[in-house]
């Protein structure tokens, strides 16, 4: 298999599972520090559990480094996760942390708030500011074709949010809060979240293609200053009040770090999700940067786009098992009356005659 063929279905399978594990994570209902269920909603934690994959790409790229280094420095160039410049600047990886963490968030909270599905079909909004930040930044040329596909995404997205909002109106056990306001405000998130993305992008294929960056090296500074970023974050998120649909934690704050403890103890499945998407974000991020630096921004995003495919499967595929199951719950309860009306009539009448008659 081409290697390029092999990164590509990487960085699209750890995407799938990316958007699968959160928004499975997000739909469970667990115990927290009151007593009472609600939902999983910490998008700040999941960011730092993204930022934290990051850093285990620092991990890996020092022990790799290390041995490489060992046996000379044409092996160390030779090797896919060592080859680039020694020189590297680890403060040219602040503005995308930053940029990340509040991408992340926006990102984490709109998918709790909208369909799956729709979720990484408005992602394609990323592309349509990728080419325009392109012009600005990278000096790329947009030509008539380009701009006839950014208007036909535009399209495609605003018929995506029409969509949603008329789905609401029947489907109302996917989503926990059914309103047309919520779900809109969901989207708007995600498509916030994609222009920094898109911003973000830029940044990293402009800095990886002028300095010969490392992708793997590159992605745990990122990690390293996530985590400080994200943990500042946290502590002035887990104060703030928020409304509804964002204060589903039992302090009623935009993520109650409090609740944290009581829902992942005993949940291991919680546990083992949380810890899958830590890997896959590693696997993701590190895979992207180097589509970005080998390819481009626009080959990035269109092979995140390929992910759509592999989540509309999933949930058809879900969605079938859900309905063979109500299938055979149905046929089964209409042959327990059946069977109940077939016994009533071959039992006889009981005589409402005195006994003494009988």
């Amino acid at each position: 298999m081409d290697h390029r063929v092999f990164i590509t279905l990487l960085f699209v399978l750890s995407g799938t599972l990316n958007v699968l594990l959160i928004k499975w994570v997000s739909n469970q209902s667990v115990d927290g520090s009151d007593g009472k269920p609600h939902r999983f909603q910490h998008p700040v934690v999941l960011t730092m559990l993204m930022f934290l994959g990051e850093f285990l790409c620092f991990g890996v790229y020092k022990v790799v480094h290390t041995l490489m280094s060992r046996r000379g420095m044409s092996a160390e160039q030779d090797h896919i996760l060592t080859r680039g410049s020694c020189e590297f600047h680890p403060l040219s990886m602040l503005l995308p942390s930053f940029l990340r963490t509040i991408a992340s968030i926006l990102l984490f909270t709109g998918l709790f708030l909208t369909y799956a599905t729709s979720f990484q079909m408005i992602r394609g909004v990323a592309l349509i500011f990728v080419g325009l930040f392109s012009t600005m930044y990278l000096n790329h040329t947009l030509s008539s074709r380009h701009w006839l596909a950014i208007f036909t995404m535009t399209c495609g997205i605003i018929d995506i949010l029409a969509l949603d909002v008329q789905r609401v109106d029947y489907d109302y056990q996917t989503l926990p809060h059914t309103d047309h306001n919520t779900i809109l405000t969901g989207d708007l998130l995600v498509i916030m979240a994609e222009v920094l993305h898109a911003f973000l992008y830029v940044y990293e294929e402009k800095h990886m293609k002028a300095s010969d960056l490392v992708p793997m090296q590159a992605a745990g500074w990122q990690g390293i200053f996530g985590v400080v970023i994200t943990a500042l974050a946290a502590i002035c998120l887990n104060f703030v009040p928020s409304v509804a649909p964002f204060n589903e934690g039992s302090r009623g704050v935009f993520d109650d770090w409090t609740d944290l403890i009581p829902q992942l103890r005993g949940n291991t499945m919680l546990i083992l999700a949380l810890a899958g998407f830590t890997c896959s974000c590693a696997i993701y991020n590190c895979v992207g940067m180097s589509i970005a630096k080998f390819s481009s921004s626009s080959n990035r995003l269109l092979a995140d786009g390929i992910r759509v495919y592999f989540i509309w499967a999933f949930v058809i595929f879900a969605e079938q098992a859900i309905f063979v199951e109500w299938y055979r719950s149905t046929l089964a309860r209409w042959q327990r009356i059946r069977y109940m009306d077939m016994t009533a009539e071959t039992v006889p009448t009981p005589s409402s005659q005195p006994a003494d008659v009988i």
